[in-house]
């Protein structure tokens, strides 16, 4: 087999290993821009919940760059959590408005229904919206793995 094959082989291989080591634990951030400049959360552990009580809780935010049109969607998925946001919208965003400036923290509130007998975590997935407050700024999209731990 020619070196350049073997290397190729190696190559898809590692990448295959990486991604599968990648499953089953949320990521702070979906990409590594997000660490530099984007929004990303503070921490990826929401605080805990009774079960079959809806309760509301938050995620802090930073970003190192100003963003804008903020809008988060937390998907309960096949943890059998129920997701609801303020003011019966189909999303959250931050209290003052959709926005939030480089060096400051602010952050989305829900509520949700966890309907387990804990004690669990169930695996809770945001799907974030948000731009960089230019006219011509595209709407970027990151999807965040959060655990919500469910009390006894």
């Amino acid at each position: 087999m020619k070196t350049s094959r073997r290397l190729a082989v190696l190559g898809a291989t590692l990448a295959s290993a990486m991604s599968l080591a990648s499953l089953g634990t949320p990521a702070p951030a979906s990409a590594a821009r997000l660490e530099r400049e984007g929004l990303r959360p503070l921490t990826t552990v929401l605080r805990p919940v009774d079960p079959n009580d809806p309760q509301w809780v938050s995620i802090r935010w930073a970003t190192g760059r100003r963003v804008c049109h903020v809008r988060v969607r937390v998907h309960g998925g096949r943890e059998d959590v129920d997701v609801a946001y303020p003011g019966d919208r189909l999303y959250t965003s931050f209290p003052g408005g959709e926005g939030l400036e480089p060096g400051r923290v602010d952050s989305t509130a829900f509520r949700v229904t966890a309907h387990q007998d804990g004690p669990e975590r169930a695996f809770l997935t945001a799907t974030v919206d948000y731009d960089y407050c230019h006219q011509d700024s595209p709407t970027l999209n990151d999807a965040i793995g959060f655990w919500l731990p469910v009390r006894a």
